[in-house]
């Protein structure tokens, strides 16, 4: 495949991906605040119906206080119970009642004296209730709202106590259903008693509790549809669509615009290019900046530089083959340094037993020794006809440096020799080929390792020997 469709594949992909991977990220990121944001109000929502609920029982507290401090029901009532005038009075004190939720704007309203006798209510179910469920609505506390589970309602109640012991008492309630409704429209959110259930699809569930100081609890639930969260987050999803498709169309024109300007001195070059792999090399010119024009000129001073390549390429070549004859030497060197050494070695052990067999033994190992010492001069010799040393290449070359390195590498190979670099002060910078000295260190350092390595093998003979040392000085 060509540069330009290449640049117009690897723009878009590039624009597709970074902009779908952006937008899923940043996605992601506004799911979570918006969700998290919305969980927040639902839970605020449901903390502000429970204030609203507790300011609502706290003020219809002190409107039902009023009523016993200055208000008429009572104050008729407690005088018609100290003069024993009640069962003449029952019927306008229970007609006085609905007036007096309806001024409290009330849901319910009970009067009765401390013994529990019901003297008015409102609304007229309410005079089913029994004996026992009145004396205790007369004898709660007074200095606090009151909530009740069942039929979910705010109870505020009074009593006022005449001058011969005896007290009446007025109980309100308003009922929770209308306040959550009421609420309800106002947070935007859907308010129930009851205990919190599993979470539903579409909506969002917070729950808290009403108490009273009573320790009574009354739980409520808050709801909120999660439809404006989904349209949202459908219209980020959206957003972020149009935007990847709309960076992917510029993507694809600067790539078109890219390639075209791109592609057409590379081309010429190319064209150029194979003209040289065919022998016919000249400098050409193409327009073209940037990284384009250096191209060009490189490759200008490439075909400028071709002909000395050339040259250099032979004796790389000969160097090259100077190396493999080189190895090749070498390792011709070494097999011949093996019978040496064992015969070398059995006349040694020979000699230190003075066995019998040593002279016998003699003739033979000298005669193998100067055979192989023979061989290796051969060698040497026809590899010195042929081989020629490569010419010095001199640079500013730091002895100590170098030294250092030397004895590095050898430490490793020295065994229980000590191979020690001594200085007074650091070398001054020579001007040398670099390869040559190291190789001038590294023989002389490995020609006192192997004459050590004689010493090694008569210690290994006699323990009380020395493994040696081998010390480099260099001076100023």
């Amino acid at each position: 495949m060509r540069l330009a469709p290449r640049l117009v594949l690897a723009f878009g992909f590039v624009a597709a991906v970074s902009t779908f991977g952006l937008g899923a990220f940043e996605r992601e990121q506004l799911r979570r605040d918006r969700t998290a944001r919305f969980d927040e109000e639902v839970r605020g929502a449901c903390t502000r119906v429970r204030d609203e609920l507790a300011r609502q029982g706290e003020s219809d507290r002190k409107l039902i206080a009023l009523a016993c401090q200055s208000g008429e029901l009572v104050d008729r009532t407690l005088l018609a119970i100290e003069a024993d005038d009640l069962d003449a009075r029952r019927l306008s004190l229970a007609q006085l009642v609905p007036k007096e939720r309806e001024a409290f704007d009330l849901d319910e309203m009970l009067l009765a004296s401390d013994s529990g006798d019901l003297l008015g209510v409102d609304p007229r179910t309410l005079l089913a209730t029994p004996r026992a469920a009145v004396e205790r609505a007369v004898r709660g506390p007074t200095d606090a709202f009151e909530v009740r589970a069942v039929s979910p309602a705010l109870v505020s109640r009074c009593r006022k106590q005449g001058p011969r012991g005896r007290s009446v008492a007025l109980v309100g309630a308003r009922r929770l259903e209308p306040l959550f409704a009421r609420l309800g429209r106002t947070t935007d959110v859907t308010i129930a008693s009851a205990a919190p259930s599993a979470p539903s699809p579409g909506l969002a569930t917070a729950s808290c509790a009403l108490t009273d100081k009573a320790g009574g609890s009354l739980p409520l639930v808050v709801t909120k549809s999660t439809q404006q969260l989904e349209a949202d987050l459908a219209h980020i999803d959206e957003a972020i669509l149009l935007a990847a498709i709309a960076s992917m169309g510029v993507a694809l024109i600067l790539a078109v615009l890219f390639a075209r300007n791109l592609g057409r001195p590379l081309a010429e070059l190319a064209a150029e290019a194979r003209k040289v792999a065919s022998g016919d090399a000249r400098p050409f010119r193409v327009k073209g900046t940037g990284e384009v024009g250096e191209l060009v000129f490189a490759f200008d001073k490439m075909i400028d530089d071709l002909a000395v390549t050339r040259r250099r390429l032979a004796a790389i070549s000969r160097v090259a083959a100077w190396r493999e004859v080189a190895r090749r030497v070498a390792h011709e060197v070494k097999n011949p340094l093996a019978p040496i050494r064992a015969a070398v070695e059995t006349l040694r052990r020979l000699r230190a037993r003075n066995d019998p067999a040593f002279d016998d033994y003699f003739d033979e190992a000298t005669r193998t020794v100067l055979d192989e010492v023979h061989r290796i001069s051969t060698i040497v010799t026809e590899f010195t006809r042929f081989a020629r040393l490569p010419s010095p290449r001199p640079e500013d070359v730091d002895l100590l440096a170098l030294a250092k390195q030397v004895v590095q590498l050898q430490r490793a190979h020295a065994g229980a020799v000590r191979i020690d670099l001594v200085f007074k002060k650091s070398p001054k910078v020579v001007r040398a080929d670099r390869d040559q000295i190291i190789q001038v260190l590294t023989n002389l350092v490995q020609n006192a390792l192997d004459a050590l390595g004689a010493n090694r093998g008569v210690a290994e003979e006699h323990p009380t020997g020395d493994a040696g040392e081998v010390v480099i000085t260099l001076d100023e």
